[in-house]
């Protein structure tokens, strides 16, 4: 079976270098997808799962810097900084708000390959396969589909999103409002009734009983957890 490509997300505002490393990118095998925004980056990582993120700083929207910020809430997948600030200081404001690499601007094209490979070498993959629930749920994130005691079941967008991040996390308790801004955005991080629905709807789908429910957990006050 072929492998499929890895995909990586190129975030900056200059157009020109934009397409330069698109097509050097996709010249070594890798899918790319791009966008000018900060606010659109956090979705495509969300929604889309890239295997890595190259981000410049220096937004039209939502800087760099946040974005990691924010990404880190919700992923672990790797981001190389790309950016014209080089100052010492910049170097470190960008690895402390997570970010797992820094390029500073003017670069040479080899170098940022052999960055992105050693990142993808050293951090797991996103989009591995997952077990959760006693090994009575797995889930492919490459090809969306969630298997609950060996058959396929059907879930929604929301319901497979809410899903993954737990399963990410399986074992751990993951809170209400780490949910609720993962899967939903910030504004509905506080809605715990929101949550609560939808929780009822995977446990109907995914769980013998759900009403008793042995796989999906509920944490009393703190939020929720799926069995490893």
């Amino acid at each position: 079976m072929e492998q499929q490509a890895q995909t990586i997300l190129v975030v900056d505002d200059d157009t020109g270098l934009q397409e330069l490393v698109r097509v050097r990118l996709e010249q070594e095998g890798y899918r790319v997808l791009q966008t000018l925004s900060g606010v659109e980056a956090l979705t495509l990582i969300r929604k889309q799962r890239p295997d890595l993120v190259i981000l410049d700083i220096m937004l039209p929207d939502l800087d760099g810097l946040t974005v990691c910020q924010r990404a880190r809430e919700f992923s672990s997948i790797p981001i190389l900084m790309l950016t014209a600030k080089s100052l010492p200081g910049d170097v470190i404001t960008g690895l402390d708000q997570g970010a797992d690499d820094y390029l500073v601007k003017p670069f040479n094209y080899d170098e940022l390959l052999a960055r992105i490979r050693a990142l993808l070498r050293r951090v797991p993959a996103v989009n591995r396969l997952l077990t959760a629930g006693n090994g009575l749920i797995s889930i492919d994130p490459r090809q969306r589909e969630v298997r609950v005691r060996g058959e396929l079941i059907d879930l929604t967008p929301t319901e497979y999103q809410l899903l993954l991040v737990l399963a990410e996390q399986a074992g751990a308790v993951v809170d209400h409002e780490q949910l609720l801004r993962t899967v939903w955005g910030s504004q509905q991080a506080r809605d715990n009734d929101y949550l609560k629905v939808y929780i009822w709807h995977l446990r109907r789908k995914i769980e013998l009983d759900p009403r008793n429910p042995q796989l999906l957990l509920t944490e009393w006050g703190i939020g929720y957890r799926l069995l490893p």
